[in-house]
């Protein structure tokens, strides 16, 4: 099934010189997927607060943290497993996003750097009421079982696993894909969907028309934070579950939806796939502070250059 690997292995074998592996460098290429799968999941619920609604929602790592806490909360107190506790993140951060829109986000639009100071000072906030509902100690959320182990591509001469990647990262990223394609059907092919981009064209025009708009705001905002909350339940099990983790994802979310162009949902996995896979080729090449310094150099100058990302869409002026 695999055949077509094998040459890539017996380079490998003839061609390591100087603590170069032509199959580390593959693994570290296959590694960067899950990478890829981490940035589409944190960058999507970003893409629709700040690329379609405009918001700058500097809370957007803590929505990530409320949904790895439900996932420890839901485990530990009814034992659910991690798929099932999916949904459950998805509806409470949805939920908590729904509340601060119509409490906060709803009376500063068009005032993006009011909008900055109450979503950084809303990241405090949720940080503090975490601390003092868990306490700083951190917490550890199990993976399921059956996602556990590696898919071995290629084995080395003596049968040991030379290439493969872990099948829960392999989940990772069939769950970021999944989400990606539910979210264009819905943006493309629904009239929620009408609305909202209709909203963000022409506000006053769509109230004109009898879109609720207030609705309309509300609703996608709470998506997005939905969506937040679905990362943070997926990846909670990758790392340790604290206050402040959001924080670790909220720069190259960033990163990953003014790359790839914020008026296009492509562009967030155009992103995520530059920025997830030139970080571990150069990790590998390099080494980790370094590839992360480059990543963030280009990434300032694309923006610099292209403004508007990769992608974007054609306005009539």
């Amino acid at each position: 099934m695999y055949a077509h690997l094998l040459p890539l292995y017996y380079l490998a074998q003839e061609e390591t010189t100087g603590g170069f592996s032509i199959v580390a460098l593959a693994n570290q290429l296959l590694n960067g997927i899950s990478i890829v799968g981490i940035l589409l999941l944190t960058g999507l619920g970003l893409a629709i607060t700040f690329g379609v609604m405009r918001i700058i929602n500097l809370a957007h790592g803590e929505f990530i943290m409320l949904g790895a806490y439900v996932t420890f909360l839901m485990q530990s107190v009814f034992g659910l497993d991690l798929l099932l506790t999916i949904p459950f993140s998805f509806i409470i951060t949805g939920a908590i996003g729904a509340f601060v829109e119509v409490t906060i986000i709803r009376r500063l639009y068009g005032r993006p750097l009011e909008t900055l100071l109450a979503t950084w000072g809303l990241s405090i906030v949720l940080q503090g009421v975490i601390k003092l509902i868990f306490t700083a100690q951190l917490k550890y959320v199990k993976s399921p079982p059956y996602i556990s182990g590696n898919l071995t591509l290629l084995n080395d001469a003596q049968g040991s696993p030379a290439i493969a990647i872990s099948y829960y990262r392999l989940f990772i990223v069939v769950v970021a894909l999944a989400l990606l394609a539910v979210t264009g059907y819905l943006l493309y092919n629904t009239d929620l969907g009408r609305q909202v981009r209709a909203v963000t064209q022409n506000r006053e025009m769509s109230k004109c028309l009898g879109v609720n708009t207030s609705l309309v705001d509300m609703v996608t905002f709470a998506y997005g934070c939905g969506l937040a909350g679905i990362a943070g339940s997926v990846i909670s099990s990758l790392k340790s579950v604290s206050p402040p983790m959001g924080q670790d994802y909220l720069v190259d979310a960033w990163m990953t939806v003014v790359t790839g162009g914020v008026d296009k949902l492509i562009g967030v996995l155009a992103g995520a796939f530059l920025i997830g896979e030139s970080s571990s080729g150069l990790a590998y090449l390099l080494n980790d502070p370094t590839a992360r310094v480059i990543v963030l150099a280009a990434v300032i100058i694309l923006i610099r250059y292209k403004p508007e990302g990769l992608f974007t869409i054609q306005k009539r002026g």
